[in-house]
């Protein structure tokens, strides 16, 4: 599993296929610099498959070691590369997510950010918010915004941009009620800052 944009992977197979609009038809290099991009991005595919496999069972490993009475947990790399991975654990109450890089000193995460459910906060088998259940995957929260009465959707499958903040998932959407209606707004909090892109690129080479 990889990201649905990853330049590591997408990068090399690119160049070596602009490399070959620049030889002839009947140059036989063209057939080895594709060959080449084709075996780069197999064998990289093969790399994050194998630490899909490899993640799951780290992550397995950190929830067990620290308790957490989890029913189910899903793991994911983080946009833009396959190296920094992120785990959500589903307990009874709330969610409990960690991320995990290659280069990290410990063996397995070590620190963990508790989200509350609030499904209670609406009628979660509602027609109108199956589908987005079926996309998180039933990983979501729901949060109420005291100071402008926002209800909120976040979509917890997806790893978050600041680690700490669950105001920065990827998928957030505002829940208006029309009648016996929900009209679904997609919503981000706050723009990504430049802050926020360095401690991303500095949480990946571990920590």
């Amino acid at each position: 599993m990889q990201p649905v944009v990853d330049p590591m992977y997408t990068v090399p197979f690119l160049f070596c296929m602009i490399v070959t609009l620049f030889l002839k038809r009947t140059n036989p290099k063209r057939m080895k610099w594709t060959r080449v991009g084709i075996y780069l991005s197999s064998a990289y595919l093969l790399f994050t498959w194998g630490n899909k496999h490899y993640m799951d069972t780290v992550f397995k490993e950190a929830f067990e070691k620290a308790a957490i009475p989890y029913h189910r947990f899903s793991t994911q790399p983080t946009i833009l590369n396959t190296f920094l991975w992120y785990g959500v654990a589903e307990t009874d109450t709330d969610y409990q997510l960690a991320f995990y890089s290659l280069f990290d000193q410990n063996d397995i995460p070590v620190k963990f950010t508790s989200i509350p459910k609030n499904h209670d906060l609406l009628d979660i088998n509602h027609p109108d918010l199956k589908t987005l259940r079926w996309f998180s995957q039933n990983f979501f929260t729901v949060q109420f915004i005291d100071t402008t009465g926002q209800l909120i959707y976040r979509d917890l499958r997806y790893p978050l941009i600041r680690e700490d903040d669950v105001n920065s998932s990827i998928f957030s959407y505002e829940l208006v009620r029309k009648g016996d209606r929900w009209d679904i707004k997609p919503l981000f909090d706050g723009a990504i800052s430049k802050d926020d892109l360095n401690q991303f690129i500095k949480r990946i080479f571990g920590r």
